[in-house]
């Protein structure tokens, strides 16, 4: 894959006068962290302007920040307000008493019972969408459209294929605002007029608009179903007050950004190694043919597409959809002999970890059998693996995103096969999630036979 180079990889990275990392983490943040994890350690240290931060790689020290000293950190960096400006305050970006609410009003649309109800919603979808796939196409943006569809029409209930498009770019548009937040080293005050402060006002009112119909057209109509959007009217906090229209706003918007890019793109990227390792294909192809058939995929199924979660895993591995996620200090300490004082950034990179050559073998290299041997040794070291983060703030829709991306995957593979366009450049975007710089061209074919690569 591409990669862009901002300074020798014979040296040290530099810190330079004034901005420190800044220029270098604009340019290429995922070449920028992982060479001073390597050159520093466990906790490697960054500057970007006036603001300190450390990046944690080793699992141990990710699991003290993630889990057993949360209470020295809070989730308060720049990037997390900036965030909080377009999601505004529900269940990604409120904390303590607060967040706790949110996440049981929010929970039980993620139960197991839950999950195998929207089973056939989810392949009906996909079976829509996917017919439409022909020729050459950007696979990333297929992937956002029929991701968004399934995250509107299954858990909100309703269908936004007639905002499909501009919420994608407002979505977009919102994420580039939090990238500028995350690279800047003198902060730009919201109110100034600058293009990116435009572009993210717009950004709004498209989002709002959009919620706020939801909720208003839920309300008029008085339905009630089993999805999001009616578990969010009809939930009454403890003293019996429902939830504030803004409240219940907020929650919309954070499922149909969060809840559908990081599955999208998730899947985009497990597309491109399948068209780079023409024997996994092969191989996912005869599993789901044996498991599945010709026919729409079933939850039992989904357990038994042992090969197609190794390879959807590995991809996640090499390419997690949230990269980086940080934490505010609140009071001076020390991580792993390393001085943290309050106001300091920490950074936790499932990125780094996951391509850590003391933890992994070949680490480079996408080989989904590595997770066979994973596999039969028991539960991975905590921290090791952790694309959907961990602790406490895990993500509440992981058992939704593998279920999304199974039925996708199995459902992709009995209808085609994706090749790359020759010559389309992969260069990694990484904003709030990972996404692709070039978009992903790729070519729709026949699917592959049955038979298991030798």
């Amino acid at each position: 894959m591409a990669r862009l180079s901002l300074f020798p990889l014979d040296r040290p990275v530099p810190e330079l006068p004034l901005v420190g990392h800044a220029p270098a983490f604009a340019k290429d943040p995922l070449l920028l962290i992982t060479r001073l994890a390597r050159e520093q350690g466990g906790v490697a240290s960054l500057r970007m302007g006036r603001l300190q931060l450390h990046l944690v790689s080793e699992p141990e020290l990710v699991g003290e920040v993630l889990v057993t000293q949360t209470k020295r950190y809070t989730r308060q960096t720049p990037v997390y307000l900036a965030m909080r400006e377009f999601l505004g305050k529900g269940i990604l970006t409120t904390e303590g008493e607060d967040w706790r609410v949110h996440r049981r009003i929010v929970q039980p649309a993620f139960h197991k019972k839950r999950l195998e109800s929207f089973t056939t919603a989810i392949a009906k979808i996909a079976e829509d969408d996917l017919a439409r796939w022909r020729g050459e196409l950007d696979v990333a943006e297929a992937m956002m459209r029929v991701t968004l569809r399934i995250v509107s029409e299954v858990l909100l209930g309703t269908r936004t294929a007639h905002h499909a498009e501009a919420i994608g770019r407002a979505i977009d548009d919102s994420q580039r605002y939090v990238e500028g937040v995350m690279s800047q080293v003198v902060p730009i005050p919201r109110w100034l007029p600058t293009p990116r402060n435009r572009l993210f006002e717009r950004s709004l009112e498209v989002l709002d608009r959009v919620a706020y119909e939801i909720i208003d057209e839920r309300r008029r109509s008085g339905e009630r179903g089993d999805d999001v959007v009616s578990m969010l009217l009809e939930a009454r906090y403890e003293d019996g007050t429902p939830l504030t229209r803004e409240r219940i706003r907020n929650e919309l918007v954070t499922l149909l950004a969060a809840g559908h890019e990081t599955t999208s793109n998730a899947l985009s990227w497990t597309s491109m190694r399948l068209s780079q390792h023409p024997d996994v294909a092969r191989r996912v192809a005869a599993e789901v043919a044996e498991v599945i058939g010709d026919r729409a995929p079933t939850f039992d199924d989904l357990g038994k597409l042992v090969y197609t979660r190794w390879v959807f895993d590995e991809a996640m591995r090499l390419h997690p959809p949230v990269w980086v996620t940080g934490r505010l200090a609140v009071e001076d300490h020390e991580l792993s002999g390393r001085s943290i004082a309050r106001g300091e950034v920490v950074l936790v990179s499932p990125y780094v970890t996951q391509r850590r050559p003391d933890l992994w073998d070949n680490p480079e290299g996408f080989d989904p059998d590595r997770w066979a041997a994973l596999t039969e040794r028991g539960a991975l070291p905590p921290f090791t693996f952790y694309p959907f983060g961990g602790g406490t703030r895990k993500c509440v829709g992981e058992a939704f995103a593998y279920l999304e991306a199974m039925i996708l995957l199995a459902m992709i593979a009995q209808r085609m096969r994706l090749e790359l366009v020759p010559g389309h450049p992969i260069v990694p975007l990484p904003q709030i999630t990972m996404g692709f710089v070039h978009g992903l061209r790729m070519q729709v074919r026949a699917p592959w036979g049955a038979q298991v690569a030798a």
